[in-house]
């Protein structure tokens, strides 16, 4: 059985509050259900996104590091890494949020610097081996990649966490709050018909108290009134 909500005075005035209070719980664990079983479907459908750039992204890395072996046997360890070190930022990152039922999920954009200076490859493009541009554009297209990784990975992991709120918010109207209120609303119940009853009975036994009594007086009456003739 379940316990009973503390504090609860058995009033007609506070059964009809907790009545009340039973129905807006029962639509609130359907609301929440609901949404709990959208923000799941959603979960999934992010998750198969993740798989895909997770398995685009370690396709393009291979492409990538394998391009730059090549520059490495053709310019050689010292001289490609003094091209990375002058490499320049060429890109920004701006990160702002947006509302996924509810959820606060992160939106990044990662924007190219547009200054004049670095339109122009920061290498010499002369004396460098194609190969060397391909695996440039193709890490800055990683780097791009990995940005919406990240994207949608910190989606998962808000809509994994909001999941998890959500069903044990369920799960406390369910088995605790509903149930509470329900063994209380009955007790009430159960309280006030028992004092009707008790106040039924009360009154029959008062009214025939009452009849007894006046039929004691008639009866009274009519003999003073025998012995008066």
């Amino acid at each position: 059985m379940s316990e009973l909500m503390a504090g609860v005075n058995p009033t007609r005035m506070q059964l009809l509050a907790l009545k009340d209070r039973q129905n807006l719980a029962v639509k609130g664990h359907g609301l929440l259900s609901e949404k709990m079983d959208a923000l799941i479907l959603e979960f999934f459908a992010i998750l198969e996104d993740v798989k895909t750039v997770r398995t685009e992204l370690s396709e393009m890395l291979s492409r990538a590091f394998k391009f730059l072996m090549d520059t490495k046997l053709i310019l050689g360890a010292l001289k490609l890494k003094e091209i990375g070190m002058a490499a320049p930022s060429l890109f920004k990152l701006e990160a702002e949020t947006r509302n996924l039922m509810g959820v606060r999920v992160p939106v990044l954009h990662l924007e190219k610097k547009l200054d004049e200076s670095e339109k122009t490859p920061f290498y010499g493009f002369v004396d460098t081996p194609t190969v060397l541009d391909e695996s440039v554009n193709l890490f800055q297209q990683i780097l791009e990649k990995i940005i919406k990784f990240a994207e949608i990975k910190a989606t998962l992991e808000r809509l994994a966490d909001e999941i998890i709120s959500t069903k044990r918010r369920v799960n406390a109207l369910n088995y605790v709050i509903i149930p509470r209120l329900e063994a209380t609303t009955n007790f009430i119940d159960q309280y006030l018909e028992e004092r009707e009853r008790e106040s039924f009975v009360r009154m029959r036994h008062i009214k025939r108290l009452l009849e007894k009594k006046d039929i004691e007086e008639k009866s009274s009456q009519e003999t003073k009134s025998i012995l008066t003739e």
